[in-house]
């Protein structure tokens, strides 16, 4: 959600950094979580319906987990594919990530995206 959070274009910002040899993947739980975050109010609510916009602008897929957990849906994705790149800010996956050795792409003091690891 962050491009309406804080106007960083994410998939430009990966893009940039990946040299567009990727595939965009979200699990279906994520994108649920963001489709209920959008039917509220205020400034969350508009950065969700931002996000789901730009997610089907980018053309990402959802992919179907066995988890119900935003969360745990990304770990479960992240262990399904050959070098995966997760971008996400949440702390507590990006700690588990690091440990994993798993690059993780999220937004640096609001203005641009960073990879934290080694993208293959």
């Amino acid at each position: 959600m962050a491009p309406g959070e804080v106007g960083v274009d994410v998939f430009e910002e990966i893009d940039g950094i990946l040299n567009g040899d990727y595939s965009l993947v979200m699990p279906e739980p994520v994108k649920i979580e963001v489709q209920k975050l959008s039917r509220g109010r205020g400034e969350e609510a508009k950065a969700a319906r931002i996000a789901l916009e730009l997610i089907e602008r980018n053309k990402v897929e959802i992919v179907e987990t066995s988890r119900i957990d935003g969360d745990a849906s990304i770990v479960e994705v992240a262990r399904k594919y050959e070098d995966p790149v997760i971008a996400t800010n949440d702390k507590n996956l990006r700690n588990q990530f690091r440990e994993r050795s798993i690059p993780t792409a999220y937004v640096r003091t609001e203005d641009h995206v960073e990879i934290e690891g080694d993208v293959r």
